[in-house]
């Protein structure tokens, strides 16, 4: 069954519950006190991969060359440009 949940972080978002009435109930309980949506929730992900480091737009090709093991900024990739944003450590000086 779908469910319109209101999520601790004050925003309302519909999720499909599966199962017992009362297990669907303690997930929603649980939404509702200790989760965030999911757009909070990426971008929670994102100022925590962005920490210490510069956000930089690159051709894709560049990041899978020169820094596939860098972080990306989630929903980023452009497709029309074919750019993503990375995350570059800041180099100490």
């Amino acid at each position: 069954m779908k469910y319109d949940v209101k999520f601790s972080c004050g925003h309302t978002e519909t999720t499909e519950l599966f199962g017992k009435t009362a297990d669907r109930e303690a997930r929603i309980k649980y939404f509702e006190t200790v989760c965030v949506c999911k757009a909070c929730y990426k971008e929670q992900k994102n100022i925590e991969a962005s920490i210490g480091c510069t956000e930089i737009e690159m051709p894709y090709r560049e990041y899978k060359t020169s820094y596939a093991s860098c972080k990306t900024k989630a929903g980023s990739y452009d497709g029309t440009k074919k750019t993503i944003v990375v995350y570059v450590p800041s180099t100490v000086k």
